[in-house]
């Protein structure tokens, strides 16, 4: 289903979710960009853009010379977005859609790699935990979930996904470690 001005949602997370599916349909990915909240700390209003919006920022300059970055140009100013603004009935409203893109969409058969739709499900996390449990690497996590799916393009995340993933739980162990700590 393609968004449309008037478009209704009942938070924000629904708009996200709706935009995002909408992407992985299209072949793009996408981020939140900005919101202005109200008085009362309430979000009024929220953009969504494509992941490609913007241009990279030349930061990196020493004098007069710019020092050249060794990574891939990843913005290429797309102006395609949602944004969403508060409702009098406390839901949010589709108030601006921009469909058009300034570089060609994914594949299909990539589709499945952009970042915000990158997802490791309840059941790999479990295992994941388990054969971290057992010192398992997590290439080698990855080469049985390739082996399980019938190959990486079939697992749905990747191996920064995992390693992102081990290191939330040593963080939530730390975090338990310490609430346990002030609680004796």
């Amino acid at each position: 289903m393609t968004p449309r001005l008037g478009m209704h949602f009942d938070d924000l997370d629904e708009a996200y979710n709706f935009y995002n599916a909408y992407g992985k349909l299209a072949g793009f990915s996408i981020r939140k960009e900005s919101s202005n909240r109200g008085k009362d700390g309430e979000v009024v209003w929220k953009r969504f853009v494509c992941s490609k919006e913007g241009k990279t920022d030349e930061k990196h300059w020493i004098g007069k010379e710019l020092v050249q970055r060794r990574r891939m140009e990843t913005r290429f100013d797309c102006k395609a977005k949602l944004q969403v603004k508060l409702d009098k009935s406390g839901g949010y409203v589709v108030s601006m859609f921009v469909p058009q893109h300034s570089h060609a969409p994914a594949t299909p058969s990539k589709r499945f790699m952009l970042r915000s739709h990158r997802e490791v499900p309840e059941s790999k996390r479990q295992l994941i935990n388990t054969y971290d449990a057992a010192n398992v690497q997590s290439k080698q996590q990855m080469q049985v979930f390739a082996s399980q799916s019938g190959g990486l393009d079939k697992i749905g995340f990747t191996d920064t996904d995992v390693r992102n993933h081990r290191r939330d739980e040593k963080e939530k162990k730390r975090g338990l470690d310490g609430q346990l700590l002030f609680q004796i």
